[in-house]
């Protein structure tokens, strides 16, 4: 009898240790593929560019298109200045907020009560292909991962705060909400995110005070509605889609992202069909309906959980579905995978709410065991089908994950190019970049993208001398 705790805390110090192994081994695999098969491309030059012939407040306050995020110039300006067009670096800064977020969700299933079972849905989170969507478009990564870090903060400290934590987890959370609107004007949103997971993490505790315990994200939620209308005063034309087609689009955006967050959608290759019926959509609708049943079986109020995530995901999707992006793209917009990765914390953290509200816990030591080790597999299963998934997408001609690809080959030839040449002048023959690595000719040619690697850099197509840039990247020497 003596032996049993001891194995029983060697037990628990295995599987701790496993989970954490697991996600280190996730995030490394997130770092390699972000290495290995992305790289700046399109916008990201677009705003380089723009860098180089601007002031740095001038940059820094501009408009990118509709977006006013001072703090994603910054960005941009610091990693280029670290080290010029070194995507290791970007990659780096995308991990660190990456990490922070992981860090920031298990702490908040962490306070819903949720043990080693918390730990595998923060590997799950990790596995996800949407990760791998999300951040490997820089100027995309760029608004997102911070804004994502972020919201994760904001919701885990007014959690902590309504358990009973001091005050300062207020101002942390406010802090948090702050600094998202530098990144991403979806941060109008985190106030509803913290009502919301806070209200369901603990119905009766949050009733009891009512007023005390929402008054922190209502006051947040006014400012939002300040940020909304100076917003529309100062760009009337952003709101452009009509009601109908406004609905249709949120239901495409919910549709896509558990389609790409379950790992049975993939960006152009097996992507969930807009209209009609597929084996996808039904696959959905049956998960969602033997978890809505699940949670009214368990009589703990659970199923409340999954019309909220619902409902929470239709608002946070209003920012895009009244915009002119579907106004001009209609439902081509809803099929890019990257917008998923976005709001996937929140599905996760909900599926924690509606997992500590459900779940059985089997009595036994053993029953335990098991029903952990079944977890920790299929988490390693849904892993191995993300990265079949990535590589598929990836494989897809024009998919996003493609245009990355095509992106690294070309600039890694273009860097190692540029590495043996000794002249700190070189000169060479302008010529068009490759169409997946400018597809609005932002960045149309030569003459705009060698200086971002060479600012010394000449032209001159009639030179005895000169380099040659070749449509894979690579540069030769015309004598």
């Amino acid at each position: 009898m003596p032996d049993r705790p001891r194995d029983g805390f060697a037990w628990e110090r295995a599987a701790r240790a496993a989970t954490l192994g697991l996600l280190v081994l996730l995030v490394v695999y997130t770092a390699w593929y972000l290495l290995r098969y992305s790289d700046f491309s399109n916008d990201d030059l677009d705003n380089l560019v723009l860098m180089r012939h601007t002031g740095f407040w001038q940059f820094v306050l501009m408009p990118t298109d509709v977006h006013y995020v001072p703090l994603h110039r910054l960005l941009s300006w610091l990693v280029y200045h670290v080290d010029p067009m070194a995507f290791g670096v970007a990659v780096a800064v995308m991990l660190a907020f990456h990490v922070g977020t992981l860090v920031y969700l298990a702490a908040s299933l962490r306070l819903l009560g949720l043990g080693k079972s918390g730990g595998l849905l923060v590997c799950g989170y990790a596995a996800s292909g949407l990760v791998i969507y999300g951040l490997a478009w820089w100027a995309h990564a760029e608004h997102r991962v911070p804004y994502v870090f972020f919201d994760m903060c904001a919701i885990y400290h007014y959690l902590a705060w309504l358990k009973g934590g001091r005050s300062r987890h207020l101002w942390m959370a406010a802090l948090a909400f702050v600094l998202a609107f530098g990144f991403y004007e979806k941060a109008v949103m985190i106030p509803l995110h913290m009502l919301v997971a806070g209200y369901l993490a603990g119905e009766q505790r949050f009733r009891e005070r009512l007023l005390h315990h929402a008054r922190p994200p209502l006051l947040l939620v006014v400012g939002s509605g300040i940020y909304v209308l100076v917003y529309l005063l100062l760009h009337p034309g952003s709101a452009q889609a009509s009601l109908a087609p406004a609905l249709r689009a949120d239901l495409e955006f919910v549709k896509v992202l558990f389609a790409g967050a379950s790992g049975i959608g993939v960006e152009t290759a097996r992507d969930v069909p807009a209209h009609g019926w597929s084996w996808q959509l039904a696959t959905m609708l049956a998960a969602g309906l033997a978890m809505l049943l699940w949670g009214v079986g368990r009589r703990r109020g659970g199923w409340k959980v999954l019309p909220a995530l619902l409902l929470v995901l239709m608002l946070d999707n209003l920012p895009i579905v009244m915009s002119n992006r579907i106004a001009l793209f209609g439902l081509m917009s809803p099929h890019q995978y990257r917008f998923g990765y976005e709001e996937l914390h929140l599905a996760v953290l909900f599926i924690g709410i509606w997992w500590a509200r459900t779940a059985f816990v089997p009595t036994s030591a053993t029953g335990r065991k098991v029903a952990w080790s079944a977890g920790f597999l299929a988490v390693l299963a849904f892993a191995g089908l993300n990265a079949s998934d990535i590589r598929t997408s990836r494989h897809a001609t024009w998919s996003n994950l493609w245009l990355m690809a095509e992106s690294h080959a070309y600039l890694a030839h273009l860097r190692q190019g540029l590495a043996v040449i000794r002249n700190p002048r070189p000169v060479f023959e302008n010529a068009a970049v490759p169409g997946y690595l400018s597809i609005f000719r932002g960045t149309p040619d030569l003459r705009t993208l060698l200086p971002l690697f060479v600012p010394s850099v000449r032209f001159d197509s009639a030179a005895q001398a000169r380099y040659r840039v070749l449509q894979n990247g690579q540069i030769v020497h015309v004598q």
